[in-house]
C-alpha cells in the first residue's frame, strides 16, 4: 500500500493543504494570503499530477482496487484541479464582496476540501469509495453555498441543497445496497462480470436508484429542481465552481459507471430507457424555463441543465458510436464557456451584491460602451454555448454528441437536442443584444446617461480579466483545434481495456 501512495500525489496535497490552511488560519487569522496560498496548493497538485501521469498510463487499480489508475482518472483529475484554480482566480478579489470576510479561512479550506473530495469520487474504483468522495464533496459543498453569513439568500440556497443533496445520497446509497446484495461484491469491475449472474430484479432496482444519485449531481430533468435556486443564492465565486467542475467530476463518474459497470447488453436496455426519458425532459425544461429567466445567473443556471441533457445523449452512444468522447469533449468545452460567463456576471453584479436583482439582465444594458472587453467576452461564449459562429468550441461540441446519438441510432433525441439549441438561441441573444443595443429605462425616455454610467462600471480585478482572457482563449482554440482535444479523449476509450 505504500508503493501505490506517490500515485495519489495530487489528493494528498489538496487535502493536506486544506487542512494546513485551517490550522493556519486559527492562528493568523486575517493576517496571511490564504487565497494566494490556496492557489498554490492547488498548482502544487496540477503539477504532481502532470509527473504521475506515466503511471496512469496501464488500466489497473492502486489501494487494494479501491482507485482507478488509468488515462481517464489522470484527464478527469487534472481538468478538475484546473478548473479549481481558475474558479479560484476568478472570485479571488470578489470575497468580500459576496460576504465571505470573517470566515474566509474556513472558505478556502472547504474549498480545498471539495476538490480533494472530488478527486476521490472521479478515481474511485468500487462503490463504497465512490460514496465516500461524493459525500466528502458534498458535504464541503453544503458549507461553501451558505458561506456569506449575513446573507438569506445563501443561507437558503445552502438549506436546499443539503436537504435535497442528502435525499439524493440516500437513494444512491440504497442503489449501492440492492447492488451488493445481488452480486455480492462493491467493485466496479467485478460488478460488470458479476451482474449477467445475478438476480434480475434487484440489478435492476439498484442501478434505478444509482441512476438517481447521479442525476441529482448532474443537475439533469427531474432532477433538476435544485440547480436554479442554489446558483442563484450562493456567492457567484461557489456557483461557478459548481457549474463547472462539479458538473464535470459529476459527468465523469457517471459515464464510466454507465459504460463500464453497466454496459453489458444485459441490462443497457434497462437504463438506457430512464437515460433516454431523463435526457429529452432536461433538453426540454432546460431550455423552456430559461427564456422566462431576468437573473442571469437563473438563466445560466437553467442553461446548465439543458447542457446536462445534450451530455446524456452521448451516454446512449458506448463503445464503437463515440459517445465517450463526444461528452469529455463537449464537457471540456462547457466548463471552459460557463467559466467564462459567470465570471463576467460575477464582475457585473459586484456593485449590487446588497440589491436582490443585482444580476438582472438590465444591468448588462449597454455594457459594451464601457466594458467592450467584458461585452465581447460575454458574447463570445453566450455564442458558443448557444453553438453558433464564432463559438465554436459548442457548435462542435454539440455536432460531436449528436452525432453519436445518430449513429446508435437515435435520431428522434437528436432531433429533440437541436430543436433545444434552437430554442436556446432566444436567451443567449437576449444578452447580447442588451449589452449591445438596449438603453436602459432612464434612457429610453430620453433621460441622461447616468444608469449608462452604472451599467459600466462593473468591477473588474486583474485575476478575474486574465483568466476571462485564458476561457476566450481556450474557447477560440478548441473551436479552431479540435480534433487535438478529441483525439486525446479517444484514447480513453473503450473502457473494456480494463
Amino acid at each position: 500500500m505504500m508503493t501505490d501512495l506517490p500515485l495519489i500525489a495530487p489528493l494528498l496535497v489538496v487535502a493536506g493543504g486544506s487542512l494546513l490552511v485551517l490550522l493556519i488560519d486559527v492562528f493568523l487569522r486575517g493576517r496571511w494570503p490564504n487565497v494566494s496560498a490556496s492557489i498554490g496548493v492547488l498548482l502544487l497538485a496540477l503539477v504532481s499530477a502532470v509527473v504521475v501521469a506515466p503511471e496512469y498510463l496501464s488500466h489497473g487499480t492502486a489501494f487494494s482496487g479501491a482507485l482507478f489508475v488509468d488515462p481517464y482518472t489522470s484527464f478527469i483529475s487534472a481538468l478538475v484541479i484546473s478548473g479549481s484554480i481558475l474558479c479560484l482566480l476568478m472570485g479571488k478579489e470578489y470575497l468580500e464582496g459576496e460576504g465571505i470576510s470573517e470566515a474566509k479561512g474556513e472558505y478556502i479550506s472547504l474549498y480545498l476540501m471539495a476538490t480533494a473530495g472530488a478527486l476521490v469520487f472521479v478515481a474511485a474504483a468500487d462503490l463504497i469509495t465512490l460514496f465516500l468522495g461524493l459525500e466528502l464533496m458534498s458535504m464541503a459543498l453544503y458549507a461553501l453555498c451558505g458561506a456569506a453569513l449575513y446573507r438569506s439568500a445563501s443561507a437558503e440556497a445552502a438549506m436546499k441543497y443539503f436537504f435535497l443533496g442528502s435525499f439524493s445520497s440516500a437513494f444512491l446509497l440504497l442503489g449501492i445496497a440492492f447492488l451488493y446484495g445481488a452480486t455480492g461484491t462493491l467493485s466496479l469491475l467485478e460488478l460488470a462480470s458479476a451482474l449477467p449472474e445475478s438476480p434480475t430484479g434487484l440489478v435492476g432496482i439498484g442501478i434505478a436508484l444509482f441512476l438517481v444519485g447521479i442525476l441529482f449531481k448532474m443537475g439533469a430533468a427531474p432532477l433538476h429542481f435544485w440547480a436554479p435556486d442554489v446558483y442563484q443564492g450562493s456567492p457567484t465565486s461557489v456557483t461557478l465552481y459548481m457549474a463547472s467542475v462539479i458538473k464535470v467530476a459529476a459527468v465523469a463518474v457517471g459515464l464510466r459507471v454507465f459504460s463500464l459497470t453497466f454496459g453489458g447488453a444485459e441490462y443497457y436496455e434497462l437504463w438506457s430507457r430512464g437515460i433516454w426519458i431523463a435526457a429529452v425532459l432536461t433538453i426540454v425544461i432546460g431550455n423552456l424555463v430559461a427564456i422566462r429567466q431576468r437573473s442571469v445567473k437563473r438563466m445560466l443556471a437553467y442553461s446548465s441543465v439543458a447542457h446536462a441533457g445534450y451530455m446524456l445523449m452521448g451516454f446512449l452512444a458506448p463503445g464503437e458510436f463515440g459517445g465517450g468522447p463526444a461528452v469529455l469533449f463537449y464537457l471540456v468545452a462547457y466548463a471552459v464557456m460557463t467559466l467564462g460567463a459567470f465570471g463576467v456576471v460575477m464582475a457585473v453584479s459586484a456593485r449590487y451584491q446588497d440589491s436582490p436583482d443585482s444580476d438582472d439582465i438590465v444591468r448588462f444594458n449597454l455594457l459594451s460602451r464601457k466594458r467592450p472587453f467584458l461585452a465581447a467576452l460575454m458574447s463570445l461564449f453566450l455564442l458558443s454555448l448557444a453553438g453558433l459562429p464564432p463559438g465554436m468550441a459548442g457548435l462542435l461540441g454539440k455536432f460531436y454528441v449528436f452525432n453519436a446519438a445518430i449513429r446508435a441510432e437515435y435520431v428522434g433525441l437528436a432531433l429533440i437536442g437541436v430543436l433545444g439549441s434552437a430554442i436556446s438561441c432566444y436567451y443567449y441573444l437576449r444578452v447580447i443584444v442588451a449589452m449591445y443595443f438596449v438603453p436602459s429605462p432612464s434612457q429610453a425616455g430620453g433621460a441622461t446617461s447616468s444608469y449608462e454610467d452604472d451599467c459600466g462600471e462593473a468591477i473588474v480585478a486583474m485575476p478575474l480579466a486574465g483568466t476571462l482572457a485564458v476561457c476566450g482563449v481556450l474557447t477560440v482554440l478548441l473551436g479552431l483545434q479540435p480534433s487535438a482535444l478529441f483525439e486525446a479523449v479517444e484514447t480513453l476509450f473503450p473502457p473494456n481495456l480494463y
